[in-house]
């Protein structure tokens, strides 16, 4: 019985994560003029979604185990447990794009490649931080619907959020890098 309600929960995600697979493929391929304009951005996509996915599915595991440990439930979401995780989430998000920024950088200089290190810069901060808003909400949503559904929510909140996380990630990058950019 304990598969069968795993496979219930977990299959449609699996399927709509295979979607968000492809949809993140696209938005990188609707990128190729961006990449040749900011060169060095390319070394930045992998390090960005990575750590998205990384920051998001840490917070819904966090709260996931909070849930098993009856510190927080759908009627008690709300609590000093939860702003905490969120404030660290973000802070997080800040300092780990600041960090990514100044990598590819460095990266992109011994590849022999020059972008201007402000945009490169701006940009992986502001994908960073923007994302990290983003999939901390959705994360605090993800887990309040599961509660309410009684899912198990280490069976759904993972991947759920690695698939979110590489979509607005990317979709955070493309927008940042028109944004700052100056590109059309």
């Amino acid at each position: 019985m304990f598969a069968k309600e795993m496979l219930k929960q977990s299959l449609p995600l699996i399927i709509i994560c295979g979607i968000g697979g492809v949809v993140t493929g696209n938005t990188l391929g609707a990128m190729i003029d961006i990449l040749k304009e900011i060169p060095g951005l390319i070394v930045v996509i992998p390090a960005v979604i990575a750590l998205r996915g990384n920051i998001s599915t840490a917070l819904g595991s966090r709260l996931g185990s909070a849930y098993h440990l009856g510190i927080i439930d759908a009627e008690n979401l709300w609590n000093i447990e939860l702003k905490q995780n969120i404030i660290g989430s973000l802070v997080l998000s800040f300092l780990m794009s600041l960090i990514i920024g100044v990598l590819a950088y460095i990266t992109s200089l011994a590849l022999n490649v020059h972008p201007d290190p402000l945009k490169l810069l701006s940009i992986v901060i502001l994908a960073g931080v923007l994302s990290g808003l983003i999939l901390t909400f959705l994360t605090i949503i993800i887990i309040y619907f599961v509660f309410k559904r009684g899912y198990d929510p280490d069976n759904i909140t993972g991947p759920a959020l690695a698939t979110f996380g590489d979509v607005f990630s990317m979709l955070c990058i493309f927008g940042s890098a028109v944004l700052i950019g100056g590109i059309n």
